[in-house]
This record gives structure tokens, sequence and C-alpha cells, in this order.
């Protein structure tokens, strides 16, 4: 014989009570995941770079010629791209190229449309600043010899930051900025210039 279960669903005010909870808990932590995103996709951009600039330098060595980690502007999709390049500092787009003769490049041996900080919530954009040390001033160049080193001598940072999110956590801001640095003898690091002294990801 067929018994009848009582059945019972969620009242108007049970439903309304758990609907404002969700909207107040998504108000609160909204904003925190915000950030949270803005700064995995900074750490994801900082990769990128790091990672270009390990194969200029990998490049440099197997192929015994100079190589170089660019940084510009120009569609990455031009024609004869390891050649046809207009260096530019905090460019959006980077090309690693290996040289087959003096002032000749053979190849681009990777390139990249640096977009990952564009179309961001709020219009919020990636900033990748460059800079070096003496004998070179930076043009958005990072230049490697067979030998693994740079190969003007110079030391080179590249700061990656978020402007439009806020400060970095460095000077107490929100955005957790990463730095690339490449020694002049061509030991190339990521790290969180937030990190505490001691901690594997400081600078």
């Amino acid at each position: 014989m067929l018994r009848a279960f009582d059945q019972r669903g969620f009242t108007i005010v049970e439903l309304l009570v758990g609907i404002t909870l969700l909207a107040v808990l998504l108000g609160i932590g909204a904003p925190a995941m915000g950030t949270f995103l803005q700064n995995s996709k900074l750490a994801s951009v900082a990769s990128s770079y790091f990672n270009a600039i390990q194969t200029a330098r990998a490049e440099a060595i197997r192929r015994n010629v100079l190589a170089e980690f660019v940084m510009t502007n120009d569609p990455v999709s031009t024609p004869d791209i390891a050649n046809a390049l207009t260096f530019t500092a905090g460019g959006r787009n980077w090309v690693v190229r290996a040289a087959s003769a003096p002032g000749t490049f053979a190849s681009a041996v990777d390139v990249k449309a640096a977009t990952e900080g564009e179309g961001s919530p709020g219009g919020a954009a990636i900033v990748v600043t460059g800079s070096a040390s003496a004998p070179a001033v930076f043009d958005g160049r990072v230049p490697f010899n067979g030998f693994g080193g740079t190969a003007d001598g110079a030391a080179y940072r590249l700061d990656i930051t978020n402007p439009t999110l806020g400060t970095c956590a460095e000077f107490g801001g929100p955005v957790r900025c990463r730095r690339v640095t490449v020694s002049a003898g061509g030991r190339i690091l990521l790290c969180d210039p937030a990190a505490p002294s001691g901690d594997s990801r400081a600078c």
C-alpha cells in the first residue's frame, strides 16, 4: 500500500531571508574577490615576461649568438618581425629574437601580444616599466650573449604594476606588484617586492 509522505517546501519568508543573507555575503566578498582576480592576472603577466626573458637567455646560449627580449608596440604579426621592430620601453607586446649575423636577426623565437592587462574590470591596465644599470639605458631590450650574461654588462629590472587598481602592497596598497630582475651574469629572478625579508618570494 502506498503511503503519502509529508512534503514541505520553503515559505516566502525563508526564501527572502536566504536571499538577503546571500546578498550581504556577496556585497562583503565581491571587492576582495575583484582584487584577488586582478592580482592573479598581474602575477600571470609577470610570469609571461619572466618566461620570455628566460627563453631569450636560453636561445643565446643554445645558438651561441646575441639574443634579445624586446618590448614593442608594433603588431607582433608584422612580416619579418625579428628585424622590423621599434623598441619601446613599456611596450604592450614583446618579441624574443636571435641574431644570424651582426645587425641581422634570423627569426623571432617567440612573440606575444601582451594584452592580459587590458579589458580588465573597471578598465584596469597592467603596466610594465623597465630600467637598466650602467652602462646601458633601458630602451625596451634585454640582450644576452652566448655565455648567458647580458651582452652589455648591465643589470635590468622590469616592474609589473597596476596603477588603475591601486598602489603596490610594498607601499601599503592592495596590489601585489611583481618584479623581474636580470643580473649582469644572467641570473633571472621573479619576485614580490612586498614579501618580507627571508621569504623565498622576496626581491
